[in-house]
C-alpha cells in the first residue's frame, strides 16, 4: 500500500497528510477513520511509533474504498478447510 512518508512524527501531520492524499474524501470522514484505526491498535503492546504505523495502513485501506480508489475484497462466502487432529 503507498505511503507517503517511512514514519509520521506524530499523529496531527499523518491526518493532515491524509486530508491532502485523499482530496475526495470529506475531512470528517478522514477523522473518523482515522479514530477508528487509532482506537483499534490501541492497548495492543505496540510503541507509539508502531501504533501509527498500523493505524495509518488501516486508515488508509478504509479511505481507498471509501473514495473508490479499491474495492472491497472480503470474501463472503469462504471456502470450508478440513483441519487435522
Amino acid at each position: 500500500m503507498r505511503r507517503c512518508c517511512e514514519r509520521h512524527p506524530d499523529w496531527p501531520t499523518l491526518a493532515q497528510h491524509l486530508v491532502e492524499e485523499f482530496p475526495d474524501a470529506e475531512i470528517s470522514a478522514i477523522v473518523r477513520e482515522l479514530r477508528a484505526a487509532r482506537e483499534a491498535v490501541a492497548g495492543k503492546g505496540l510503541d507509539e511509533a508502531e501504533e501509527m504505523d498500523v493505524a495509518e495502513l488501516i486508515a488508509r485501506h478504509q479511505l481507498l474504498m471509501l473514495t473508490g480508489e479499491t474495492v472491497d475484497v472480503a470474501r463472503l462466502d469462504p471456502e470450508q478447510h478440513q483441519h487435522r487432529n
